[in-house]
């Protein structure tokens, strides 16, 4: 499909896609490849199985329920109908991620995957996709080292790697020399703290303090100290939990700490505003790019809330998977295969995969004031 095909195609088609997806696919499937498991022969009515694997229990729920609810509306939209999603409640975990596609895979014979949600879950699967050869594909997983994760798996979020350079050239535009972050020590906040000091120190800044935190910690005090004794200008949290993300912000306050702060995308997220109680006040908050108008007000219509970055990507997610099944991919290598020709306009921009599986990425950049997030963009 070439983009101006794409581009052309009305993004909220009931039923289009579903019908030539499923007039290709209902007819049969050829045998899996040797690594993966025996399926039984197939017949004209069957159900085609996608699994998703997110974290739907926990603290990183919040981020699950909302890409949940963007995969259950592109589902919708597109008319999939005999499209059965089985999901596993991964819960951001590595251990559970591993058994979750798994199941999906030996037990419950998916053609696809969509998830994790988070790179610490996304990374740990990453093989055993390969292994099976059922394509992967995560709606926000965004550690740099998911670009080297193998053929099979994909991703419709860009890699920190851009955010990072998005981010050093934010705060050295805006006159910060000095700068501290606190992260989450884990996949996705260690990748992207290391971009950020690579391309902060490219520019001439200077990186004062790096401390990190234990993904779901609730006290930060012992690392915030350390990190106002080095007197930075400006503070960048990179948190994939909200109750640490709470608990850094209050005890942000609490310390006096007088550096501006900023965070990355998991920070936007209303709930943050209401748990912290007036202390996320001026902070600002890079994050990838919005859902259009359309898709805002199509998931508004659909759900009688606000959507976000998270039900956004899911929502390209399940589109990107039914348009690969469109051009008449059944077997997961199939489907592979597929996934790298595919290219349409997602809710937040053009879909297109590199040869790593990897989409180009672009930011937006909001701040809160009064008690609200609004679009700042420098």
């Amino acid at each position: 499909m070439n983009s101006k095909n794409s581009k052309n195609r009305n993004l909220y088609s009931m039923g289009f896609i579903g019908v030539l997806v499923f007039a290709l696919l209902l007819a049969g499937c050829s045998n899996q490849q040797t690594q993966q498991p025996q399926q039984a022969a197939q017949s004209a009515a069957e159900t085609i199985k996608i699994g998703v694997m997110l974290p739907l229990s926990g603290d990183n729920a919040i981020y699950g329920d909302s890409v949940k609810r963007g995969i259950e509306l592109a589902k919708n939209d597109l008319g999939l109908t005999n499209v059965q999603l089985i999901y596993e409640d991964t819960k951001c975990s590595g251990k559970d991620a591993v058994t979750g596609i798994t199941k999906l895979i030996t037990v419950d014979n998916v053609r696809a995957v969509i998830g994790e949600l988070c790179s610490a879950g996304t990374l740990p699967a990453a093989p055993l996709a390969n292994q099976y050869e059922v394509p992967l594909v995560s709606p926000t997983a965004s550690a740099p080292k998911i670009k080297f994760a193998g053929d099979y798996i994909f991703r419709v979020m860009p890699s920190d790697e851009y955010q990072g350079v998005y981010g050093a050239e934010l705060l050295k535009n805006k006159g910060f020399k000095k700068l501290a972050i606190l992260y989450s020590n884990g996949e996705y906040g260690a990748g992207l703290k290391d971009a950020l000091v690579e391309n902060f120190n490219k520019l001439g800044g200077s990186v004062v303090a790096t401390e990190a935190f234990q993904s779901k910690d609730s006290d930060v005090r012992t690392q915030l100290t350390k990190i106002k004794d080095k007197s930075p200008d400006v503070l960048y949290v990179i948190s994939d939990s909200l109750d640490s993300s709470t608990a850094a912000l209050k005890q942000i306050k609490e310390l006096g700490i007088s550096a501006a702060v900023f965070g990355s995308e998991a920070l936007y997220v209303p709930e943050l505003i209401t748990n912290t109680q007036g202390a996320a006040e001026g902070m600002s908050v890079t994050s990838v790019k919005a859902g259009n108008d359309q898709y805002r007000a199509r998931y508004k219509a659909f759900y009688g809330a606000d959507a976000s970055v998270f039900s956004e990507r899911g929502y390209d997610a399940m589109k990107t998977v039914a348009l690969a099944m469109q051009k008449g991919a059944k077997t997961g290598k199939e489907i592979k295969d597929a996934l790298y020709t595919v290219e349409f306009e997602g809710t937040t921009g053009p879909i297109k995969f590199d040869s790593f599986g990897e989409i180009a990425g672009s930011y937006d950049l909001y701040k809160v004031v009064d008690g609200k997030f609004e679009l700042e963009n420098n």
